[in-house]
């Protein structure tokens, strides 16, 4: 295992054995936003594709992406290892920015954990506010002349 120091965040992680996990074939949706977050996986900053390098993960093999409207979007992957600091404990909902428009948030819950995924682990969410659409097909996620009436 190695310490793994980030923003409010420490984690001993063995990312040889998360590595292998992501080397194994993938399936991702084929939505559009789907589609378009692994197209824009290409424009990742530096410091961003450094991160998943170090903890071991393929940025390409979410286990989840949202898309939440316009150009926001998250992905969240699981690492092997343990949050030692930070993460879902109380008052420590802050996310450490890891480039402008990037983010990254730490839960010692995961969700849609694959049964097979070594344990003990814990979950990255990565927060986008500018992902850029690389699809040719409109971005179904923006509306842009959409008013909300809440009365």
């Amino acid at each position: 295992m190695t310490d793994f120091v980030f923003g409010p965040y420490r984690a001993s992680v063995d990312p040889a054995r998360t590595r292998a996990y992501y080397a194994r074939p993938w399936e991702t949706c084929d939505c559009a936003g789907c589609r378009n977050f692994l197209r824009a996986v290409g424009t990742f900053p530096a410091s961003v594709t450094e991160f998943f390098r170090a903890l071991g993960l393929d940025p390409y093999k979410p286990a989840e992406i949202c898309t939440y409207g316009g150009n926001f979007a998250s992905a969240w992957y699981h690492v092997r290892g343990e949050l030692v600091r930070g993460g879902a404990l109380p008052g420590s909902g802050t996310r450490y920015v890891l480039a402008d428009g990037v983010s990254v948030s730490c839960d010692a819950d995961c969700d849609l954990l694959p049964d097979d995924f070594p344990r003990p682990c814990f979950q990255v969410e990565l927060w986008f506010e500018r992902l850029p659409w690389t699809l040719p097909e409109p971005n179904p996620y923006s509306f842009p002349d959409r008013r909300i009436n809440y009365e």
